[in-house]
């Protein structure tokens, strides 16, 4: 474990922040760590993809993590830069030309950078490739205007030397750079992605760029991959993005297609399990979007997934997100996975913004624990089987926000200890698309949803419920209303707390009288 004493310390020199995070939320992660030693699992099974009418709130980043500001330098975010002073490359075919008397070498299609400075690409290279080789405190900024290079069997673009390297995409262009379908090795470097990076890379601007892979990943970097700026589509037979270190977004509009059996966006470090130390590799959204359809995991980090903004939509993967700890502070995260919608190895925390979970396995799973202190939060799924909207292996706590749940009631979970007004309740089989509403005892309407999936089993909480008051759930064909006794009224699992203020009619017509017996039910997990 004195991996993570290294890492809190480790400061990145481009930004002035601490690799650790040293906010209270992320050294409060890295305890549980430490203390949990936790590996990752799943269960499978299948999902289906329909969608639910869901009342949200406006998704605002709280500021609880990290700051955008400690992720991304100004430059990373600026994009700027001085045409009259840059060199030009330009591409023709099978061929370059330069305005650079030194820092750039053309040999046949292939264009090597040499030295620090700002370089405006245009034209196209049929097959060809622009290397970065510079000494190890350079930084390179590549303007990529109007420019296309595919290259037959390398990276289009490959970084072998380098402090930080700048994909800049001009204002209004568009620009490509691929792979035609095979790798060969530059000595006992592997390439492997259409952009290859060896030291940090950073991509911005405000133009358009297309990064197609048909035989590796996207986008392969071994350190930090940061899109600050700019468009992107992204197709890859492999990961994405893959990275060593970290996936960083904020002011980008990023569309993934990853392959079979692939993530999205990957973030390991292979060395560190080599060493049999814990990875430190975390990815982090500050704002702009992000579109993922993918063959495994949507979003998968060793260490951290962290979200603080901007608009997540993953609509295919095995699971949606998993990370050893993952926090959702705001923006819009919408997840459909055929296994787990999150799952984390230590910890999940939803604390702002608006998430939305379609899930074939347990809509949130972890290995410790799970709390939710704010946001709208809506799971729907699994339909049946072994799994639950909530899986745990610690304790759930809910302690604000809106949360709303439909799912299974077979081994369904509940939250351990709540500070607001929780149902829970078996509903018997219900149809997709059937209604669930909950409403107070003067008909004001709290939730409502239409789940895409069949449910048993519903889920209810917001910060409005409070012990002592009486509401009106109905789901389909049920109806009950229930007086809140407890903070906590469950009947999922065969539990029953709080008493039914008019019994609960179950479908068929038969009426159950409330009888409290216990705490909220919880279902042994395999």
């Amino acid at each position: 474990m004195d991996k993570y004493n290294e890492y809190r310390k480790h400061t990145y020199k481009d930004a002035g922040v601490e690799k650790g995070f040293t906010t209270k939320a992320l050294i409060s992660i890295l305890a549980l760590i430490l203390a949990l030693a936790l590996t990752l699992t799943s269960c499978g099974s299948s999902a289906g993809t329909g969608t639910a009418s869901v009342t949200s709130v406006t998704a605002e980043a709280t500021d609880n993590a990290v700051s955008k500001s400690k992720m991304f330098t100004e430059r990373d975010l600026s994009g700027d830069y001085d045409e009259s002073e840059a060199e030009t490359i330009t591409l023709s075919g099978s061929s370059a030309e330069t305005s650079a008397a030194s820092g750039v070498t053309i040999s046949g299609s292939t264009i090597t950078i040499t030295a620090e400075g700002v370089y405006i690409v245009s034209g196209s290279l049929d097959d060809g490739q622009i290397i970065v080789d510079t000494d190890d405190s350079a930084k390179v900024q590549i303007v990529l205007k109007d420019a296309s290079v595919t290259s037959s069997d390398s990276a289009a673009l490959y970084v072998k030397s380098a402090d930080k390297v700048f994909v800049t995409l001009a204002e209004g262009t568009e620009n490509t750079l691929a792979n035609g379908g095979s790798f060969i090795a530059d000595g006992d470097t592997n390439i492997d992605g259409a952009v290859f990076a060896k030291d940090d890379i950073v991509f911005n601007g405000s133009g358009s760029l297309i990064i197609d892979s048909p035989a590796g990943h996207g986008i392969a970097g071994n350190d930090d991959v940061k899109f600050a700026g700019g468009t992107y589509t992204i197709n890859a037979a492999e990961h994405g993005v893959k990275a060593n270190d970290s996936v960083r977004v904020a002011e980008a509009d990023v569309t993934i297609v990853s392959g079979a059996d692939k993530d999205g966006i990957h973030v390991s470090d292979d060395a560190d399990e080599e060493e049999g130390t814990g990875s430190d590799s975390f990815f982090y959204m500050a704002d702009g979007s992000l579109t993922i359809s993918a063959g495994d995991d949507g979003i998968h980090a060793d260490a951290s997934v962290i979200i603080e903004g901007g608009t997540i939509a993953v609509s295919k993967s095995y699971e949606g997100i998993e990370g050893l700890s993952i926090s959702i502070s705001g923006g819009s995260t919408t997840v459909i996975a055929s296994d787990d919608g999150l799952n984390a190895g230590s910890s999940i925390e939803i604390s702002g913004g608006n998430v939305h979970i379609t899930a074939g396995g347990d809509g949130i799973d972890s290995n410790g624990s799970v709390a939710v202190s704010g946001g709208y939060t809506v799971v729907e799924g699994p339909s049946q089987g072994d799994t639950s909207v909530l899986d745990f292996n610690g304790t759930a706590s809910i302690t604000g926000g809106t949360f709303i749940g439909t799912g299974g009631a077979g081994m369904g979970e509940n939250f351990t200890d709540a500070e607001q007004g929780l149902i829970t309740v078996n509903v018997g089989s219900q149809s997709a698309g059937s209604t669930v509403t909950l409403r107070d005892a003067s008909g004001n309407v709290i939730a409502e949803i239409a789940p895409g999936l069949d449910y048993a089993a519903v889920y209810i909480s917001a910060e409005s419920m409070a012990q002592g008051e009486t509401y009106t759930l109905t789901a389909g064909s049920y109806s009950e209303s229930i007086t809140l006794t407890d903070i906590i009224y469950s009947t999922i699992n065969g539990g029953m707390t709080g008493v039914p203020g008019g019994g609960q009619t179950m479908p068929g017509g038969n009426t159950q009288g409330g009888m409290p017996q216990g705490g909220p039910g919880q279902g042994e997990r395999p």
